[in-house]
């Protein structure tokens, strides 16, 4: 009897756990269009799409890479990952339903552990060099170009030969995949290359809203992939 209720106790504060972790990160994970869920299965390890998130609920395509994919039964307990630009979100989910939707199969999972932020994804920066222009806040009277050495949803490495000195702000106009982005952006350190008489800017991007995260996420994640592909490539 005791034990019993000692159980119950037990199980309603894990549950309060589980809503309080969900009432905490689950307005993020919703509103990122670009959120993908990653797993560790049969020692592999997967990242695939995810339809849809609610509460306790989370749709997700099935896991497949060039080789195989995944096949799960109702009551499979795994362990995933959220993905999203803000961060990594961990935690458990079990599978309750499989779903195939025009030719394309998908499994339902409910979430049965709090989900626990584990690092912030923007501090990957992917090496990639972009053309940019910058002009400097608040007057904007000329525009330096310059490019980038890295970039993340944070910021970037910003090279030019011009020696900022009179401020801190600037606003950066760079191409991602023939979009011009508009970011006012603040400079965090500087450094200069003598080998070259260039100066390295690390600056930290202003005032993004969602939807320009969730592009520049997309990008970062999907030229990732396929520098990841073009060295195994080279190694093979």
């Amino acid at each position: 009897m005791i034990f019993d209720l000692f159980s119950k106790m037990t199980q309603k504060s894990a549950e309060k756990a589980i809503d309080r972790s969900i009432d905490e990160y689950s307005k993020t994970l919703e509103e990122d269009i670009n959120l993908m869920v990653r797993m560790i299965y049969n020692r592999k390890t997967y990242t695939t799409d995810v339809e849809s998130i609610n509460s306790r609920e989370v749709v997700f395509r099935c896991p497949i890479n060039e080789y195989d994919h995944v096949r799960f039964k109702n009551g499979n307990n795994i362990k995933i990952d959220f993905v999203s630009y803000t961060g990594l979100y961990t935690t458990r989910v079990t599978i309750v339903e499989k779903i195939i939707k025009e030719d394309i199969t998908y499994y339902k999972g409910e979430i049965t552990q709090p989900i626990e932020k584990k690092q912030r994804r923007d501090n990957y920066r992917l090496p990639i060099s972009l053309d940019l222009t910058y002009t400097l806040l608040p007057k904007e009277i000329t525009e330096y170009e310059g490019s980038t050495l890295d970039i993340s949803v944070g910021g970037m490495l910003m090279e030019t030969y011009e020696n900022i000195y009179q401020t801190k702000n600037i606003k950066l106009k760079v191409d991602i995949e023939d979009k011009i982005y508009e970011i006012k952006s603040y400079i965090v350190k500087k450094r200069e290359n003598f080998s070259n008489g260039k100066y390295f800017y690390h600056v930290k991007f202003e005032g993004l809203s969602n939807k320009q995260k969730n592009e520049i996420s997309r990008f970062i994640f999907d030229n990732r992939k396929m520098q990841c592909k073009n060295i195994k490539t080279k190694k093979n």
